[in-house]
């Protein structure tokens, strides 16, 4: 007589034929290690993204503080600071503390900042610029016609650290 699946295995030994169940311990290390080289490729990608984000927030705000240069120059025939030196943006609007906001009160570029700005008047960049720019270096002074300069300066305790990104009145960047 015939019999067919599980029956000739219980005639021949008297019990059911067990089969493995559940994971081996190289297939869980294998996944695990699938996992971690996934999870290393996101967050470098991620932190690659807000770096470039941080740094593009420094390109708006220097070629949004040189076109209100341009828009300064234009009405008072001179560029800020117009006591000369440098100025920096203090993020106190309304306070009257000497800050770039002050001279030009349209330079809101918010809370939070990766950078902070800064506008030196007299100096144009020596070309080409040094990536990254060093403060106070590539520089020459230059009343007539006048210049400036505005520096981004990456603030510590952020991912663009060190980071410094400048322009001139000639539209020379190192961006």
């Amino acid at each position: 007589m015939k019999t067919s699946g599980i029956a000739p295995l219980l005639e021949c030994t008297g019990r059911r034929r067990s089969f493995p169940t559940g994971f081996t311990l190289i297939e869980l290390l294998i996944t695990v290690a699938i996992i971690g080289i996934l999870a290393t490729a996101a967050v470098t990608s991620y932190v690659g993204t807000a770096k470039k984000a941080a740094r593009q927030e420094a390109f708006t705000q220097l070629n949004t503080l040189r076109l209100l240069e341009e828009q300064f120059f234009g009405l008072a025939s001179d560029y800020a600071p117009t006591a000369g030196g440098t100025i920096t943006y203090n993020a106190t609007p309304g306070l009257a503390d000497g800050g770039i906001e002050d001279e030009m009160p349209a330079f809101r570029p918010g809370t939070g900042l990766d950078f902070g700005y800064s506008i030196t008047k007299n100096l144009v960049l020596t070309t080409p610029v040094a990536v990254p720019y060093v403060v106070g270096t590539g520089t020459t002074v230059q009343t007539t016609p006048p210049c400036y300069i505005a520096v981004a300066t990456g603030s510590a305790n952020t991912r663009v650290a060190g980071d410094v990104f400048v322009i001139d009145c000639n539209n020379t960047a190192n961006f």
